[in-house]
């Protein structure tokens, strides 16, 4: 079966804006109302082939940039907007033969090399729009947000992509507002969850449309397998974390609506251990934030996999249905639940929806119909992007403290955001996603 488009999704949920019609450089030339931008995709497989799609109907999709010929070719097969696009392996010779005439790229590589890649565009002066989770490590993250702010030119976003929705901007009015009482504690659910009990396939033969060495990155030296390929490398922690492919969705309303940014702690219960080299099937994490503002401290739940109970919403009646995949803000005398990609927001219960007056509209509103046109209208200065490298990092640094605290379940551990430490856990403070242990950094990939 074909893989879903997530364009079918954006199209269905955002609101209108514009499209353009000539091509032009804008790091020359400058923003204009008609205009398009020269966007190279970097990752085209599977979900990168989607959003190249899409960005080429009303863009000019000049590069495409894959480690796997193999793989890129079996994405595109069935989209013929991206056939006799010239197909790069290595970005950064992409970079050196055609940089002059990007002015953008999207990446939708695995989340290992999104720091480096994301790195090397925004040096270069171009706009990024990278998928979600934004980094593999909370020194990723912090790195790459430092880097953005320096270059005030280039148009940064995650792909997370309610974010530009409508309804994520009522839920920000009405917790702003006060409309469901002051909110202290949060439950966010996701039975979706990535995970593997057993380990990689052992002597795997590297395939020739194959680069290993380009896929693995600045990720340390590791034998090819099999198991990495087709997407499956979201089960491994070398590569991947189990918090980032949904959180960065289901997180989101909370972190926005709540003004959330540093936790002071974070802790996970988990039933079955991680095996070696993932992350554990399922967990329930919380994380804890201070006051801010008049807002009160809030306790943030979530509630993560197959096979642990997810506890009712509080104002929920008995006569709805539950939730498997979303949010709940919880309010004093009712709560603020939302869907995954902050959909379907509505107050409950029912009875409080209908008689709590509309707020007023504070929370921007974007321009564009979709996620992806509210950044390449931002781009050309149409806009502001929803969900610039400046806000996305806090939260990226949530999700990946999440990961922190799986693998190290059973204790609160203590965050120091300042200095970039957990100061209470030392193996904690060590691991995997606070920092790469053994970057491959003399490759110069940034």
């Amino acid at each position: 079966m074909k893989y879903m488009k997530r364009r079918n999704f954006l199209k269905g949920t955002l609101a209108a804006s514009a499209t353009a019609v000539a091509p032009f450089n804008i790091l020359k030339a400058g923003p204009s109302p008609n205009s398009k931008l020269n966007i190279a995709c970097i990752g085209v497989g599977r979900q990168g082939s989607n959003n190249a799609e899409y960005l080429a109907e009303s863009e000019n999709v000049i590069a495409l940039c894959d480690v796997d010929e193999a793989w890129h070719k079996q994405a595109i097969a069935d989209e013929p907007i991206l056939h006799n696009i010239k197909l790069w392996k290595d970005y950064r010779v992409m970079f050196d033969k055609i940089g002059k005439d990007i002015d953008a790229v999207m990446i939708a590589t695995p989340e290992h090399s999104h720091y480096a890649i994301s790195m090397y565009a925004i040096r270069q002066g171009k706009h990024v729009y990278c998928e979600k989770p934004l980094c593999h490590t909370v020194n990723e993250v912090r790195l790459l947000t430092q880097e953005a702010k320096k270059h005030k030119n280039v148009v940064t976003q995650m792909g997370n992509q309610g974010h530009s929705s409508l309804s994520s901007a009522m839920l920000r009015d009405w917790a702003q507002a006060g409309s469901v009482g002051p909110i202290r504690q949060v439950d966010a659910y996701s039975r979706k969850n990535y995970w593997i009990d057993q380990p990689p396939v052992k002597g795997s033969i590297v395939p020739e449309t194959l680069d290993w060495n380009l896929y693995l990155n600045r990720a340390g030296e590791i034998p090819f397998s099999t198991s990495y390929m087709d997407r499956e490398w979201i089960r491994y922690s070398h590569f991947s974390g189990a918090v980032g492919d949904m959180g960065a969705h289901i997180l989101d309303p909370a972190y926005y609506a709540l003004d959330l940014r540093i936790p002071l702690s974070v802790r996970a219960e988990v039933d079955t251990p991680a095996f070696p080299g993932s992350l554990p099937r399922s967990g329930i994490i919380t994380w804890e934030f201070a006051a801010r503002g008049d807002m009160p401290p809030v306790t943030v739940n979530y509630y993560l996999g197959q096979d642990i109970e997810f506890p009712r919403p509080k104002h929920l009646e008995s006569d709805r249905k539950d939730i498997t995949s979303g949010s709940v803000l919880v309010g004093e005398h009712a709560s603020i639940m939302a869907g995954s990609h902050s959909q379907g927001a509505r107050i409950i219960p029912e009875s409080v929806m209908q008689e709590t007056p509309k707020p007023p509209e504070k929370a921007m509103r974007c321009n564009g119909k979709t996620h992806f046109d509210n950044w390449t209208l931002a781009c050309k200065g149409k806009d502001t992007a929803m969900s610039s490298f400046e806000y996305a990092g806090s939260l990226s640094e949530i999700i990946v403290l999440g990961d922190i605290a799986l693998l190290h379940p059973g204790k609160t551990l203590l965050w120091d955001a300042k200095n970039m430490k957990i100061t209470n856990d030392e193996a904690a403070n060590q691991s995997l996603f606070m920092r790469r242990l053994d970057p491959r950094d003399h490759m110069n990939w940034v």
